[in-house]
């Protein structure tokens, strides 16, 4: 189970939200890049980052950090946030980036999806973002989708797509731990593995999740969790609790 630390990126530079509101957002650091240096240094395999302006207008504005942390610390990155057509995920991959996150425009196209599946099934992965009854939301997670999440996995399944991101809107940004008994639920209706994301507090939801990876967890994002609180996760731990067979 890989443990994915996350840099979310405001203007240039690493904050965190609540909840996905960009009113109660906080900074960590001007300068991502000294950040996943950081991460990279306990131990990251990978970097998740999402463009949050990219998120909010639908344009990609953060690609050129994310491509630097890609090239110069030779570490595995996937980056979304306003990655809407066949053009910008081309641009994402030809920055070097490993895979291009897709969310909003998946739910409003299915054209799109189905084109991005067959041509870019290695180097992207669809992001699901959803509230405490399944119900998918898009946009920055302003608007909410037509579909709940259950019936997603099953179009997701017709397009033999193996692996995706989830994220529980109602906890992310909150170290509130994450619903095991909801991702078991989710986990147990598909074939799909989960990266999870949402909720995660400190070390304990590692293990918790650790717990249930058979259920189909291949990976953990987490964010506040290494910011912030009176003692921030340790980064090292986590990956070498993930890793354990």
């Amino acid at each position: 189970m890989l443990v994915l630390p996350a840099i979310d990126i405001i203007n240039g530079e690493c904050v965190r939200l609540t909840k996905g509101d960009f009113r109660h957002k906080k900074t960590y650091s001007s300068d991502p890049f000294e950040v996943a240096k950081r991460w990279v240094y306990q131990g990251a395999e990978w970097i998740h980052i999402i463009d949050l302006d990219g998120a909010r207008t639908g344009k990609m504005s953060n690609l050129s950090i994310a491509s630097r942390i890609k090239n110069d610390l030779k570490v595995k990155v996937q980056y979304g946030g306003g990655i809407r057509n066949l053009n910008a995920v081309e641009k994402v991959l030809s920055e070097g980036i490993d895979r291009a996150i897709l969310g909003t425009r998946v739910m409003e196209d299915k054209g799109f999806l189905e084109s991005c599946s067959r041509n870019y099934s290695e180097n992207i992965i669809i992001s699901l973002d959803y509230d405490k009854n399944g119900m998918i939301y898009k946009n920055g997670w302003k608007k909410r989708a037509l579909n709940n999440i259950f019936d997603f996995l099953k179009i997701l399944e017709s397009l033999e797509i193996k692996e995706i991101i989830v994220t529980d809107i109602n906890r992310d940004g909150t170290m509130e731990r994450p619903d095991i008994r909801f991702l078991k639920k989710l986990l147990m209706s598909t074939g799909i593995n989960f990266i999870v994301a949402g909720g995660i507090a400190d070390i304990e939801d590692i293990k918790q999740l650790k717990k249930i990876e058979s259920y189909g967890i291949s990976g953990v994002i987490t964010g506040k969790a290494l910011y912030e609180g009176k003692r921030p996760m340790d980064l090292a731990e986590a990956i070498k609790i993930g890793s354990e067979r």
